[in-house]
């Protein structure tokens, strides 16, 4: 019988599952996604590749834990700015700078990599995805409410322009331009959007 180190299964489960998912995460910045697998995976976690298989039967099925680790703290902080006091512009910027930091951070860039390369990534996974970037999006709703007149899909269609200019934005940075230049031409453009 395994050896439980927490007050609970489910706590236990929990981290083993982050464990899992942290070790992961070393070898595919290590290797790649595709040069690594379930027993690699296993023995960087200290596991048995069995033990492994009842938490993760595949590699892909690692995603959608890092996913959410990435994103759940990436949702709250896209809140926070936004929630917090300030005329809109200055809100809007914070949630820009959310977006940006976390698009040039080389954890997204490896995640974004990884399942590029997943072959086996199952639909329902995809659609989790979709739907936590469409939550992230909608976190600029407060600020789109009044000049769109509360009109959803106006709010919706704002929003997607506001993330493609900031993911346009990081392209641009990554590609050396001035992080300063593009940062103050996306704040404008993104206030310009978000007014209407």
């Amino acid at each position: 019988m395994p050896r439980i180190n927490a007050a609970t299964i489910s706590e236990h489960v929990a981290q083993q599952e982050a464990a899992v998912i942290a070790a992961a995460r070393r070898l595919f910045d290590a290797r790649g996604y595709r040069h690594v697998t379930l027993g690699d995976i296993a023995e960087e976690a200290g596991l048995r590749r069995t033990s492994l298989y009842r938490y993760f039967p595949t590699k892909a099925h690692l995603l959608p834990g890092w996913f959410e680790a990435t994103m759940t703290p990436l949702v709250e902080a896209s809140r926070a700015a936004i929630d917090a006091p300030g005329a809109a512009r200055e809100r809007l910027d914070r949630w820009l700078d959310v977006q940006l930091d976390f698009l040039l951070d080389d954890e997204h860039a490896a995640l974004v990599s990884a399942s590029l390369e997943s072959e086996d990534l199952p639909a329902e996974v995809r659609e989790q995805i979709g739907a936590r970037h469409r939550e992230l999006y909608a976190t600029l709703a407060p600020l789109l409410r009044e000049p769109a007149g509360g009109d959803h899909v106006v709010m919706r269609v704002r929003a997607n322009l506001v993330a493609g200019l900031v993911r346009s934005s990081a392209d641009l940075v990554r590609a050396g331009a001035d992080r300063d230049v593009v940062r103050a031409e996306l704040s404008r453009t993104a206030a310009a959007v978000t007014a209407g």
